[in-house]
């Protein structure tokens, strides 16, 4: 009896030491009226959202386009995000309001406490939906090619792996950066940082791609004509050619 009291009270800790370590992410769903994409969202405490929406399913080597977007109230100098969950050695997003009507996103990567350069095993695809500023807020919505995965074959590389909770990273600072107008531009140190945990599949897409392209503003492309088409209206111009 002793012994089944033991087994009962040591049951009940290891199930109190789950729910004591288990913890919801920090991520909700938000489902994008402009993109028709559906992210997985967090809020900062001074009101930036960081959202991410991901292809479903997933390809098997965990190699895919992610989108990124940010919604920044307008006196935000510029705000930054981190794929691998800390500011260096992975890819980053610098994002800023240029004048009134242009948002600059650019990709970055840190070596260390000093401004980050351009990284280019990352590049941002701006989707002109989704991509706007107004009185209060800035936002920007781009496509990522070459976030999920980085790193060389020196050291090895990581791989975003979206199953169960992610760790990422954002920063923000109040002071603009040097010149707005430039892509590369060099701004100082943050006002502040955190690491929220994200659930990945709240932000899962099963049409991502064709979502993407619609939201990135380009034209559709008219549909092709068939080679039986073509005959029938090549044989319309020769009779209205002869009448």
């Amino acid at each position: 009896m002793r012994f089944l009291d033991s087994v009962a009270r040591v049951a009940g800790a290891l199930g109190f030491a789950r729910r004591q370590f288990y913890f919801e992410p920090d991520s909700v769903v938000y489902e994008d009226p402009e993109t028709g994409l559906i992210f997985s969202s967090y809020t900062s405490h001074n009101g930036i959202s960081f959202r991410v929406a991901v292809p479903d399913p997933l390809p098997e080597d965990k190699i895919f386009d992610t989108v990124l977007q940010i919604v920044a109230p307008i006196d935000v100098g510029w705000a930054g995000w981190a794929w691998g969950g800390h500011m260096t050695y992975n890819p980053l997003a610098v994002a800023w309001a240029n004048g009134t009507n242009n948002v600059v996103i650019t990709s970055r990567i840190a070596y260390g406490y000093f401004s980050p350069p351009d990284y280019e095993g990352s590049v941002y695809t701006v989707l002109e939906k989704g991509t706007h500023i107004n009185e209060t807020h800035w936002q920007v919505t781009a496509k990522c090619t070459g976030c999920t995965r980085w790193g060389d074959d020196d050291f090895g590389y990581t791989t975003l792996e979206p199953e169960g909770q992610i760790k990422f990273a954002y920063a923000y600072s109040n002071t603009p950066v040097d010149d707005p107008a430039d892509p590369s531009s060099s701004f100082g140190i943050h006002h502040s940082l955190g690491h929220p945990f994200y659930d990945l599949a709240q932000g899962a897409n099963a049409d991502f791609a064709a979502k993407v392209e619609q939201a990135s503003g380009k034209p559709e492309e008219a549909p092709k004509e068939t080679p039986k088409e073509e005959e029938e209206k090549e044989e319309g111009d020769e009779e209205d050619a002869c009448e």
